[in-house]
């Protein structure tokens, strides 16, 4: 009797003891996981209408061109053909052979593309690889438009639907503001950039990023929303 019952009360020590053990391998376990990472938040786009975009004189093209799907961050997106013709009678002008291998940096809204936005425009037809940066409605880009061609010399553009030397008025054009290394007109042909963005948007820096993938597209849309609320 007393050997059973000294039997059983070492059988229970050893489940406490073999209990104890297991609560602190556990407890210890869960001190040594590292703490779950907060996740990145991304704010939507904003809100613009068409209006508000309108009074502020940004313009859209009259033509409604195909929408053509790009690759971007929120996976495909459409947007209009909206690269011109590169060459004379450019009959691929306008068509998603321009925009087949193109990428977008930006939102999806209802699988089309929604806010200040880049487009990195390339295609099968497409001459040049060139980054657009411009707001975008329901797909559609209005103008005028930041571009820059990705090849050769750092540069800086603008293409919109006009464009006045003296008294000749070109339509659906696209014009250099500065070829970094070589001559700089943003002052005389693109102020109303750096009136929308500020005066830091023309620089050989942002024509590098441009190129490599870093251009800060935030930093500019919270001077794109601040250019809207000041008028």
């Amino acid at each position: 009797m007393w050997f059973g019952f000294t039997l059983m009360k070492q059988l229970l020590w050893r489940l406490v003891f073999c209990l104890n053990i297991l609560l602190l391998a556990v407890t210890s376990s869960a001190q040594d996981q590292p703490a779950a990472a907060p996740k990145a938040q991304v704010s939507g786009p904003s809100s613009v209408s068409k209006k508000e975009l309108t009074s502020h004189g940004f313009r859209f093209d009259e033509e409604k061109w195909p929408l053509c799907k790009v690759e971007g961050p929120e996976g495909p997106c459409e947007v209009e053909a909206f690269v011109y013709g590169e060459a004379h009678d450019d009959k691929t002008a306008h068509t998603c052979s321009k925009l087949d291998k193109a990428t977008y940096v930006g939102h999806c809204v209802r699988g089309k593309l929604e806010g200040l936005s880049l487009v990195t425009a390339d295609g099968t037809t497409k001459q040049a690889k060139e980054a657009f940066v411009s707001y975008f409605l329901g797909g559609r880009i209005t103008y005028p438009a930041l571009t820059s061609l990705l090849t050769k010399d750092l540069n800086l553009g603008a293409q919109d639907l006009k464009y006045k030397v003296g008294n000749l008025e070109a339509p659906r054009c696209g014009y250099g503001c500065v070829y970094f290394g070589k001559w700089d007109r943003s002052v005389e042909r693109c102020g109303r950039f750096s009136e929308i963005f500020g005066a830091d948007l023309f620089t050989e820096s942002n024509a590098r990023k441009l190129r490599d993938g870093t251009f800060d597209l935030s930093h500019y849309n919270a001077k794109f929303l601040e250019f809207l609320d000041r008028k």
